[in-house]
């Protein structure tokens, strides 16, 4: 008997909620709930969305992806009596910063359920039992032709992201080559446009918003989000801060930088044969490991 699955956000996103039910399709009978419709403009035809906490009925698993799906839907005490009962399985998946800014609290609330987390935040879990999770995409259908001349390119998403990406470092550094600042643009747009760059940069700093009590050392270690993976299956090089590490999965090949950022991007700028070796190398862990298939492995193993 297929398995039903109950995937819940708070919105649609590319990779975490749409790529995933997708994926999830091949192990089970799947159910979308979103709180509301998404910001973005996402063209995945994913099955059977519901917008509502109160859509979320039963069944074998349910996945809730984000801190904040979380809250809003175990606020409620009869909802969370009724997941509780009505469910065999919790997952949750870490994707958002409300884990960062407190997770000792998080943890303690996890504490029985399938806890994924994504790479940058794995660490905050410390030794506690774990699964990573890359967002999975299927970007086949994107034309990947690079432009003729060498093209370096970054994605900050709305003005905060500038301070917490590096932008203004990064502006700097590729001064006299050929840059593309992709930002307040659609999904699809931002794809076409990262897909013609051979280096796309993720981020090399973070701002320490200490309101939230983000603890920026940590917190970007290491930093590799849906941007960047995007740009790996697109056939760039991609540089991003932090340091690799291996758990469940083996750490991305990315050309990490800590500290030492416009050394890393001059070396690939000037050195052509290392720059395509390097970014074929994550294509393919792109495409084994931040795919529908293995994100679904990933969440229901």
């Amino acid at each position: 008997m297929r398995r039903r699955i109950t995937l819940v956000s708070t919105d649609a996103g590319p990779g975490h909620n749409c790529g995933l039910a997708l994926g999830l399709q091949k192990y089970g009978h799947v159910s979308v709930v979103w709180e509301n419709h998404s910001p973005h403009k996402i063209a995945l035809d994913v099955p059977s969305v519901r917008y509502g906490y109160k859509h979320i009925n039963r069944g074998d698993d349910i996945i809730i992806v984000g801190c904040l799906a979380y809250n809003r839907i175990f606020s409620n005490v009869h909802r969370r009596a009724k997941i509780r009962n009505n469910f065999s399985r919790i997952h949750v998946i870490i994707t958002d910063g409300l884990f960062a800014r407190d997770p000792d609290k998080y943890n303690h609330l996890f504490r029985t359920y399938d806890v994924i987390t994504n790479g940058c935040k794995r660490h905050f879990r410390g030794n506690l039992k774990t699964k990573t999770f890359y967002q999975p995409f299927d970007l086949s259908h994107i034309d990947q032709t690079k432009n003729n001349e060498l093209t370096i390119s970054h994605s900050p998403f709305g003005l905060m992201k500038f301070r917490e990406k590096g932008t203004e470092q990064i502006i700097e550094a590729s001064k006299g080559h050929n840059f593309d600042l992709i930002t307040k643009v659609s999904w699809d747009k931002c794809l076409k446009r990262k897909a013609k760059s051979h280096i796309f940069v993720d981020q090399v700093d973070h701002y320490d918003r200490s309101k939230f009590k983000f603890r920026s050392k940590d917190y970007v270690w290491p930093a590799l989000g849906k941007s960047g993976i995007e740009a790996m299956h697109l056939g760039c090089c991609v540089i991003t801060h932090g340091k690799g590490y291996d758990t469940d999965i083996p750490a991305p090949t990315v050309a990490w930088c800590n500290g030492n950022f416009r050394e890393v991007l001059a070396y690939y700028i000037s050195n052509k044969t290392e720059r395509e070796k390097l970014a074929a190398s994550q294509k393919a862990w792109a495409l084994k490991y931040a795919s529908y298939d293995f994100a679904a492995q990933q969440v229901l193993k």
